[in-house]
């Protein structure tokens, strides 16, 4: 009895069905599946609260919340609350990466950059970043820059140690090979420890935004008279839930826009872990 072999092509065509990874969800599917913990957690805050089972006068339910936010943009000026919130944000989380990015960098390429940097970001970052406020403050002056200054902080030390034990971790004959080339300095940079490095960037970027958004709340609380922080910490004074909570959410969406928006940047500049997902 003599059994059909199968033809290469269809042998070949059966082995790549059979080694066929399942395919991806569609992005308008990832976000629906992102949106239904939120939403079920909502929901159960809502009907909680409609049942009793909660004091609607200590929490209230999400549509009172919700209602109360919209009369906050449309009549009480929070756009302008958030403007400055977002202004502040930007600026502490640009300058923090960018510099945190350098000096990670410079400390992981570099051992005499290593010997001299590292015991002092070693000894500055396990300090509570509000502690350092005063010193900022006497510093620099009660103003704008004072709080931007404190606002970079948190997002300086988490890029530089990030970026400096991913460069430190690089194998080190990607740099041998380069010295065997003469590779300059900046070359070096551009075209073997950045690519290397650029996912654990972004994974210390999805950090450092949500440190930044807490920095720029604390910072609202204690040393600004317009912003979202300045707002929480007004309702609470004032024991206006309703309007601490509205604010809260706004400040919620904020950063989950912007955590999304990093992520929509990861997978431009680093396409290779976008066709891993």
């Amino acid at each position: 009895m003599t059994t059909l072999a199968p033809k290469p092509a269809e042998a070949s065509g059966t082995a790549a069905r059979a080694g066929r990874t399942p395919s991806r969800p569609s992005r308008t599917g990832r976000l629906l599946w992102a949106a239904v913990s939120p939403l079920v957690l909502l929901l159960l805050w809502e009907a909680s609260a409609r049942l009793g089972l909660i004091d609607a006068r200590v929490l209230p339910p999400p549509t009172a919340v919700g209602t109360r936010m919209i009369e906050l943009f449309l009549h009480e000026g929070l756009l302008s609350h958030l403007e400055a919130t977002v202004l502040r944000f930007l600026a502490g989380l640009t300058i923090g990466v960018t510099a945190g990015i350098l000096v990670g960098l410079t400390t992981g390429l570099f051992t005499t950059a290593h010997r001299i940097l590292n015991p002092v970001i070693a000894l500055l970052y396990p300090l509570p970043r509000i502690a350092m406020f005063p010193l900022i403050l006497i510093l620099v002056g009660l103003n704008e820059r004072a709080n931007v200054l404190e606002i970079t902080l948190a997002p300086f030390f988490a890029m530089a140690i990030s970026t400096m034990g991913a460069v430190r971790s690089i194998d080190p004959i990607h740099r041998d090979v380069a010295a065997s080339f003469n590779t300059g300095t900046l070359d070096l940079y551009r075209r073997i420890t950045l690519p290397a490095v650029l996912p654990a960037i972004f994974g210390a970027l999805r950090v450092s935004v949500g440190l930044a958004l807490t920095s720029t709340t604390a910072v609202e609380f204690l040393a600004a008279n317009k912003g979202l922080g300045y707002l929480i910490w007004h309702a609470w004074q004032i024991l206006s839930l309703q309007d601490c909570l509205a604010v809260m959410a706004v400040a919620g969406f904020l950063g989950a826009l912007a955590y999304g928006g990093v992520g929509m940047l990861q997978g431009f500049a680093v396409p290779w872990q976008r066709r891993q997902a």
